[in-house]
């Protein structure tokens, strides 16, 4: 040991000796080196600039509310196809209304946020926040890299909210966090909305075919008989539970499940994730798709049963699910 501590000093002396930098020296000169060349290293990405993005406005009509979303794609080639025809983000979002072109800005720490939401209603209209008014820039890349389930947006819903609600509303949200071609750092997202947005299809009318009269003086009008009806939510559940072999056989056949799922997902009785994996191409076969369906909707129907309505409606307006609407309101309503 004492060898080699004596013969360690003895070579730095040696070196010293024949007019070599000492060590230290030598080691303050790669620090310095590596300082500069970091710095150099920092400073040169700060002036790379972020990547461009598209900012896109979709509106979504359904029966009670219509709703507003801003989503955010990496401004490529390759994602034009993503807004400009793809259904599993227009049956997301609903119809692209028109877009913007931008940069995140760094003084905002690459994030993107949404302002001046209504603390109350607005001529007696409700808007309602549907998930968090950020947008991060790492977020558009992960998306951008990997083709997530879901690229990111932001949401809001409107609807009349009072009898006494005027037939239009129109309100700017504000988007900071942006450095636009115009060098503007916000954009304005004009909400506008009216009555007529709501769609004008009317729900399905739960008649049950039991329903009849044995004589002109018994017949009521349609309205009053829908009146007496209401759906009773154990019998909700019942009635799914019976129908669930024979509504997972139609779904397992691939042009039917493709034919329902855009509403199911609409009428918010299945997750975009669930909608995806019922329509898209994969490794699973059509049985296993209609039983991840199945096992979603019955999820739903169990926590909430009220949506029965919502799935009888759906169910009517696509023939070879008919038969099933109506058994379900002969079963669950009273």
């Amino acid at each position: 040991m004492g060898t080699v501590a004596v013969g360690g000093v003895s070579v730095a002396a040696g070196l010293a000796a024949a007019g070599a930098a000492p060590l230290t020296a030598v080691a303050v000169g790669f620090v310095g080196v590596a300082t500069i060349g970091s710095l150099a290293l920092s400073a040169a990405f700060k002036k790379v600039p972020s990547f461009h993005c598209r900012g896109l406005f979709y509106k979504n009509c359904l029966p009670e509310k219509v709703v507003m979303s801003l989503a955010v794609l990496q401004d490529l080639p390759s994602s034009k196809k993503l807004f400009q025809g793809d259904s599993a983000i227009q049956s997301l979002l609903g119809k692209l209304q028109t877009t913007f072109r931008f940069t995140f800005s760094k003084n905002k720490d690459h994030h993107l946020k949404v302002t001046n939401f209504p603390s109350k209603n607005i001529k007696g209209w409700k808007f309602t926040q549907c998930n968090p008014p950020v947008i991060s820039e790492s977020h558009v890349a992960e998306y951008s890299a990997s083709k997530g389930s879901e690229p990111p947006y932001i949401q809001v819903s409107v609807e009349p909210d009072e009898t006494d609600a005027t037939n239009k509303i129109s309100h700017a949200l504000s988007i900071d966090g942006i450095q636009t071609l115009s060098d503007a750092s916000t954009v304005q997202w004009s909400i506008e909305v009216s009555k007529n947005d709501l769609l004008s299809t009317t729900p399905f009318s739960v008649v049950p075919s039991f329903v009849a009269a044995t004589s002109m003086e018994n017949v009521q009008p349609e309205d009053q008989q829908i009146q007496q009806l209401s759906l009773d939510p154990q019998l909700a559940v019942k009635a799914f539970r019976k129908q669930f072999g024979t509504l997972s056989k139609l779904l397992s056949v691939s042009s039917n499940r493709l034919a329902v799922a855009p509403e199911l997902f609409s009428g918010g009785l299945i997750t975009f994730n669930c909608y995806k994996n019922a329509t898209e191409g994969s490794s699973k076969t059509e049985e296993e798709k209609s039983t991840g369906l199945m096992i979603s909707l019955m999820s739903t129907i169990s926590t909430q049963p009220e949506l029965l309505t919502e799935l009888i409606n759906v169910l009517n307006r696509t023939e070879p699910f008919k038969l099933i609407a109506t058994k379900l309101v002969e079963a669950s309503y009273r």
